[in-house]
């Protein structure tokens, strides 16, 4: 089996490409500066509620969730050793759907299903918690999404 000139190039950079789409950030913008999303994923946590219009890329979906000011947020809380989510931000949930795998101090993994309706809006790690503690935040309300998801 041979290569042509170029052919493996080619691959190589479009392999690449794949990959490296899997590690592109989620940006948050809040009245339409960048902000921090750890700090205002606290923030959004502590209130249950958004105080301004808020703007959710994640870039790995090329997708944007616009938040209206008083929407209010579903939190949904996981706690364990590992957490091993299958949603995203900007993915869509219905009450039941299957969100994640917790691992648990005994071993155990647990699968949790999402209590909520509507879109994903961040994905949370509290690193000072023992154990480890996750949290989903859903918005069903005043969401406008922009490309995938």
């Amino acid at each position: 089996m041979s290569i042509k000139p170029g052919e493996a190039t080619a691959k190589v950079l479009r392999d690449i490409e794949e990959i490296s789409r899997y590690y592109k950030p989620v940006r948050c913008y809040v009245g339409g500066s960048e902000a921090s999303c750890f700090d205002l994923a606290r923030e959004l946590i502590s209130r249950g509620t958004a105080d301004h219009g808020l703007t959710i890329c994640n870039e790995r979906k090329s997708a944007c969730l616009n938040v209206g000011a008083g929407s209010r947020l579903d939190i949904l809380e996981l706690s364990g050793v590992e957490v091993y989510f299958l949603v995203d931000v900007a993915d869509r949930v219905r009450p039941g759907d299957l969100i994640a795998y917790v691992v648990t101090n005994k071993g155990e993994v647990r699968s949790v299903r999402s209590e909520f309706e509507g879109r994903v809006l961040l994905l949370h790690e509290d690193p000072t918690s023992k154990p480890l503690k996750y949290f989903v935040v859903v918005t069903g309300e005043g969401v406008g999404a922009d490309g995938g998801g």
